[in-house]
């Protein structure tokens, strides 16, 4: 009998059989590569990396479009505005869509190619602070609970005749509806932080399969970050 558990939302893959503490390291320094590149040429061979990374990784087409969708509308006031203000603004509203979206597919790929746990897991033991791993943890645990109290609170408003207008009574529902939210969610946190000091928590994350690291996963890492520092010398050097 083992206690090994394997997410059946994540498909089974190189990237998702890697040592989380090594991959999430690796794609630290390619995100931070990414991050420093000023050329089209660098980033257009860093997108193409990532996305060879994603097809490996088999996760789903219609999600990494969507993802893809996503930050481009979130650089759309840049790409907007540039233009207008800035000499070759276009170039660089260029360069700003190819960085935002490939470190936005690396951050996906890290995070839809293990158990975010696992992954949490991973980051505290690379050395990042109990305390901001344990509030990331609980807050993308907890914004689906908050977002489920939000549904029902609408729908509740709307099986109510309840629709959204300009006049103070949507002002007044909607404030009413923001501060139940807000009480709701305080009450949760104190009996979730009560629960967990029941059961001995820490602060330190546990699992129950320990990291194991192989060849395949230091190869893998060492050809992450050489190609990193290619691509950051491919600029740098003439």
């Amino acid at each position: 009998m083992t206690l090994a558990y394997r997410d059946p939302t994540i498909p089974d893959s190189p990237p998702a059989r890697w040592d989380p503490r090594w991959k999430l390291a690796a794609m630290l320094v390619f995100a931070l590569g990414v991050a420093v590149l000023q050329t089209p040429a660098p980033l257009l061979v860093a997108l193409g990396f990532t996305l060879v990374l994603l097809a490996i990784a088999r996760l789903p087409l219609r999600r990494i479009l969507d993802r893809i969708a996503l930050l481009l509308l979130a650089i759309l006031p840049f790409a907007v505005v540039l233009p207008l203000f800035a000499e070759r603004g276009w170039l660089l509203a260029s360069l700003i869509a190819l960085r935002c979206v490939t470190i936005g597919l690396i951050a996906f790929l890290v995070a839809n190619s293990a158990p975010l746990p696992r992954t949490f897991a991973a980051a505290r033991s690379l050395g990042a602070p109990g305390a901001i791993v344990l509030v990331a943890q609980l807050a993308y645990r907890y914004a689906f609970v908050l977002f489920g109290e939000a549904r029902r609170l609408r729908i509740a408003m709307w099986t109510r005749a309840f629709r959204v207008r300009t006049n103070a009574h949507t002002y007044r529902s909607l404030g009413h509806v923001a501060g139940a939210l807000l009480v709701n969610g305080g009450e949760r946190a104190e009996r979730v932080a009560a629960a967990m000091k029941c059961r001995g928590f820490e602060g330190t994350p546990r699992m129950l399969t320990p990291f194991h690291t192989t060849f395949s996963d230091v190869v893998s890492s060492l050809a992450v970050v050489s190609g990193t520092i290619a691509l950051v010398c491919w600029e740098r050097l003439p």
